[in-house]
């Protein structure tokens, strides 16, 4: 029997048996809401989490190495960041020196846990996606003998992996070559890269402003809001005209519009090919998240002036491997001067990080199409359901136009849905037999209460989801990866959850 399809632990990583695994196994919402007050009962079993919001077991028993060996008090946290690229970040961000400590090229901030600063520092580390690599902590842990083993899995010999990534990539999305395809250390090293490459671009100018179009991933939202000077939010993709007017109304304070292609949870899809014509002409740049689109379902890259993927998602498809990438579009005006200025925000993968992905990455396109496949048939499934009241997808009326637009064959689909039932989400959710906890991508279907794990603080009162609503938002929305597996045993399960 499939182990995905059954009951999962909550606390068990996703995927099963991984120490590198992003996702964490929160079976019922009880546990969800355990997780989100912090209530030892869940956190104490967690035995992995989504990296920027939970150390790695891995890099947390290296921290306590580290420490214990070179005596550091209990009142100084230390922080791991991947390497001197992401200390230099830290440093310039805040246009200080720090108190560090180097060990195996892996740098440890030292800070008061009474320094005011000590939340800020921990939130921008992650927003810039420059943590530690498990996999680097792992090696440094086996060569150690602290660790007895290192996890098996299949890996592309080096050298030669980061180019058969970039390779990929380039292909993939028409980029000409593999000059314009850069290698993050996270998905959100690359986002944070490209803003900060866009805003260094302007910083001589008056266009200050970032548009963001559209409901963007929450830390790609907060990056924007907390280091632009000045940042504008349109709620809706689907009203061009809308767009259109705010661009052409400031367009002349406006230093570049962010977007993704679909959206998330809500899979709204711009019109990607209008939007960047817009941008053009009033010389904006387009930046365009393709994380859930992806290059195999979508053709985007001819319509912005950079991509940026998160490669631990579908690239990846195994959930284990935190990287990320910024395509440059050759043919943008720009891209000469993007190529130079994203280098200083960049850090680089670690190597055994971009070995495993470059194994996973070659099943890429195969992978793609079976998901959208699936995604299909679960469509239709749930769209007949007398438990469902609506279901998103980049099909749905609002966006399929514009969709439809940029598709890349007849088949292409993005294999992320999103369901509203017709009671609450816990009804559905704490007998659903599907491996549900953050992230997305994965050749499993992994299912996600995304309101309550991304604007939990909005969830738990009245106002907050008054004002979710407003934003289209049901706080009881569902968000499902689709996975690989035979669609039959996914439809055998959403059918045995009674939906």
């Amino acid at each position: 029997m499939n182990p995905y399809l059954q009951p999962i632990p909550v606390g068990l990583p996703l995927p099963l048996n991984n120490v590198h695994a992003v996702s964490v196994s929160l079976p019922s919402m009880a546990d969800v809401i355990g997780y989100e007050e912090n209530d030892v009962a869940v956190t104490g079993k967690m035995q992995s989490g989504y990296p920027r919001f939970f150390t790695n077991k891995l890099v947390e028993k290296l921290v306590m190495h580290f420490r214990k060996k070179h005596q550091v008090a209990d009142e100084t946290e230390m922080l791991p960041l991947m390497s001197r690229q992401a200390l230099d970040i830290v440093k310039r961000h805040y246009n200080s020196s720090f108190d560090f400590m180097e060990e195996e090229d892996c740098i440890f901030l030292l800070i008061g846990k009474n320094n005011a600063r000590l939340q800020e520092i921990r939130d921008f580390i992650r927003h810039a996606g420059i943590l530690l690599s498990s996999r680097k902590a792992e090696d440094i842990l086996f060569s150690s003998g602290l660790i007895p083993a290192k996890q098996a899995e299949l890996v592309f010999e080096l050298p030669g992996a980061a180019d058969a990534v970039k390779a990929n990539l380039c292909n993939a999305y028409g980029a000409g070559a593999i000059n314009n395809v850069f290698l993050c250390s996270s998905g959100m090293n690359a986002v944070y890269a490209a803003f900060k490459a866009i805003t260094r671009m302007n910083r001589n100018t008056e266009k200050q402003t970032i548009i963001q179009a559209g409901w963007l991933y929450l830390d790609t939202l907060e990056t924007i809001r907390k280091y632009s000077n000045n940042s504008l939010i349109i709620n809706t993709v689907t009203d061009i005209a809308l767009l259109e007017e705010a661009i052409i109304k400031d367009h002349n304070t406006i230093g570049a519009v962010f977007t993704e292609i679909p959206n998330n949870p809500l899979l709204q899809c711009v019109d990607l090919p209008r939007l960047y014509e817009l941008c053009t002409r009033y010389d904006m740049p387009l930046i365009v998240d393709s994380t859930i689109g992806t290059p195999h379902n979508l053709t985007v890259l001819p319509y912005c002036d950079m991509a940026l993927e998160s490669l631990t998602k579908f690239a990846c498809g195994q959930g284990d491997v935190l990287m990320g990438a910024v395509i440059v579009n050759p043919a943008s005006r720009i891209a000469g001067t993007m190529r130079e200025l994203l280098l200083p925000e960049i850090v680089d993968p670690y190597n055994r990080d971009v070995s495993k992905l470059a194994s996973s990455i070659e099943g890429y396109e195969q992978r793609v199409h079976a998901i959208s496949e699936n995604t299909v048939r679960i469509i239709e499934y749930l769209g007949n359901s007398p438990a469902v009241k609506e279901v998103y997808s980049a099909l749905h009326p609002g966006s399929r136009e514009n969709f439809l637009k940029i598709r890349k064959h007849p088949d292409a689909l993005p294999g992320l849905i999103s369901v509203v039932f017709d009671r609450e989400l816990s009804y559905y959710y704490d007998g659903l037999n599907l491996p549900k906890g953050p992230s997305l991508g994965t050749e499993f279907t992994l299912a996600m209460p995304y309101v309550y794990l991304a604007h939990y603080d909005q969830v738990k009162t009245r106002a907050g989801r008054e004002e979710l609503m407003r934003q289209g938002l049901n706080p009881e929305l569902l968000r499902i990866s689709i996975g690989k597996e035979p669609v039959g045993e996914i439809l055998s399960v959403l059918k045995a959850a009674g939906i």
